[in-house]
């Protein structure tokens, strides 16, 4: 009897032992998952800010066309993106769902947008000024 309580001890801290682990690598999947997202939001921002300084450069151009081309990382957390730009924003849109606003605040009263789309597969996007209106492609 004795050697059967002490073998039943032994399955019983095993058990325990493989639920605290199970638990703990449940634990760190989760925070994993979340600060992976976070970090995809604060890419998403950091893309829509260099667009802005980028822009904001070509404002200072005054009396004539120019362009830039800016390289931008052609994925964010394994995800092919979209940059969108209107009047008052650029909006950076992954594949999964991140998504950042930034906005053009004193730039929208200085220039005017023309509303338009493209992907990150190049890794570069080209920003047009013509005259006050900037473009991107």
């Amino acid at each position: 009897m004795k050697g059967q309580s002490q073998v039943f001890e032994q399955v019983l801290l095993f058990g325990i032992a493989v639920a605290i682990f199970v638990t703990c690598f449940g634990i760190f999947q989760v925070y994993q998952s979340y600060f992976s997202d976070i970090a995809a939001n604060d890419h998403t921002m950091a893309v829509g800010d260099l667009i802005y300084d980028h822009i904001l450069e070509l404002s200072r151009i005054e009396g004539m066309d120019a362009s830039t081309v800016v390289d931008i990382p052609a994925r964010i957390k394994d995800d092919r993106y979209r940059v969108l730009i209107n009047q008052s924003y650029i909006t950076v849109i992954t594949d999964n769902g991140a998504k950042s606003l930034t906005s053009l605040g004193l730039l929208s009263g200085k220039l005017t947008f023309t509303p338009g789309e493209t992907g990150s597969s190049k890794g570069e996007i080209i920003i047009y000024k013509r005259g006050a209106n900037i473009i991107i492609e």
